[in-house]
């Protein structure tokens, strides 16, 4: 639903630009006139209010880092407007255009698995339901932020991606009310962050996004850790050995992950190293997964990788060459003695012409002593 730029609401938010134009509802960026800050005003059709009240019901309350923040609801006769917290940042079609690191993935997907961990609590229970690329945008300061929880799934975007892991039940529970969590929900949105996770890591067909695969077989870009791609496959794949279907499962599964390719953050005050490829080293020892197929199945002794072979090393790693800072120079063979040879031949030749000088003076002085006496008398 479009409304006029300039538009005022409840005589307190000021429409100024249309964001974006969603397939129910429209986005603008605002101000709010009392408090003077920028918000996000989301204008719901009067068919969509029944639906768009009972979401803001069960997620009033939410307060994470993770899941952008509602501050007002009102409702008008033909349309509902919800008043959120901006923020500017980059959704996922624009973060496909540029190649994220192992690190930036992994966290991506670790970020998300907090919100989805937060809403699903004992006092919450709460699935998101429609986990989507228009659902999720990262900020400039790299925070994951999560929108439009409990609303109707995206039938077309689920649909299209089932081609992966030959999915038999596209969405689980669909006669349920919208974000009621249940298990087969749950695995929903579990897979959904998986997709999400896919398309940074997959291999792109136009050089800007990832497509569904016609095969249903995944590939991945070069680059790429294979157990980051094998992680991703069993969010996807029901029938891997080592499937997951819950966002605390992939929690646990991502959080050694990051830790293992988080990179190493230099002290207050300490000059960067202009040696990117030492970093690189140092910060990630895992293997690149093959391109155009998927990786192999883990072993079977148990869910999570063992990540001793992939350490941190210190100083760019036990083969890293010596830093002039770490070595001392050492003299020629036999150089540092001939300096003390040289200095201390100086101090004798010194001490001797001082003495022949005074063998002289008394000399002299023994003459004219000699000289004035025979004179005087």
């Amino acid at each position: 639903m479009i409304v006029e730029t300039g538009r005022l609401i409840n005589r307190r938010y000021s429409l100024q630009r249309l964001i974006k134009q969603g397939q129910v509802c429209a986005v603008y960026q605002g101000v709010d006139q009392v408090l003077q800050r920028r918000v996000a005003v989301k204008v719901v059709p009067s068919t969509q209010i029944a639906t768009y009240k009972l979401s803001v019901r069960l997620t009033s309350q939410f307060s994470h880092p993770n899941i952008i923040g509602l501050y007002d609801l009102i409702v008008e006769q033909d349309a509902l407007y919800a008043v959120q917290e901006f923020v500017e940042g980059d959704e996922l079609a624009a973060l496909q255009q540029t190649m994220l690191s192992p690190f930036e993935v992994a966290d991506f997907g670790y970020q998300i698995c907090q919100a989805l961990i937060y809403a699903g609590s004992p006092s919450r229970r709460v699935c998101h339901g429609d986990l989507t690329p228009n659902s999720v945008i990262r900020d400039r300061s790299g925070l994951v932020r999560l929108n439009n929880f409990a609303l109707p799934s995206d039938q077309f975007y689920f649909q299209n991606w089932s081609t992966i892991g030959n999915a038999s039940e596209v969405l689980a529970d669909a006669d349920l009310p919208w974000g009621q969590q249940t298990p087969g929900r749950q695995a929903n949105d579990t897979r959904a962050m998986g997709l999400l996770m896919y398309q940074l890591l997959g291999t792109r067909t136009n050089m800007m996004t990832v497509e569904p695969p016609a095969d249903g077989r995944l590939r991945f870009q070069r680059g790429y850790p294979a157990e980051l791609c094998e992680l991703v496959a069993r969010t996807l794949i029901s029938q891997h050995p080592q499937f997951i279907d819950t966002p605390e499962a992939l929690f646990n599964e991502l959080k050694p992950l990051v830790e293992a390719l988080e990179p190493e953050t230099p002290p207050m005050g300490a000059q960067a190293s202009p040696q990117p490829e030492k970093l690189v080293k140092a910060q990630n020892q895992f293997s690149p997964a093959p391109a155009a197929k998927l990786v192999s199945t883990l072993p079977q002794g148990g869910a999570r990788s063992s990540f001793s072979n992939y350490s941190n090393y210190p100083n760019g790693g036990p083969n890293a060459p010596e830093t002039s800072a770490d070595s001392q120079y050492q003299f020629p063979n036999g150089q540092m003695q001939s300096f003390a040879s040289e200095g201390e031949s100086r101090h004798l030749s010194g001490v001797a012409l001082l003495l022949i000088g005074l063998v002289i003076f008394a000399l002299f002085f023994g003459i004219g002593f000699f000289l004035i006496h025979l004179f005087l008398h």
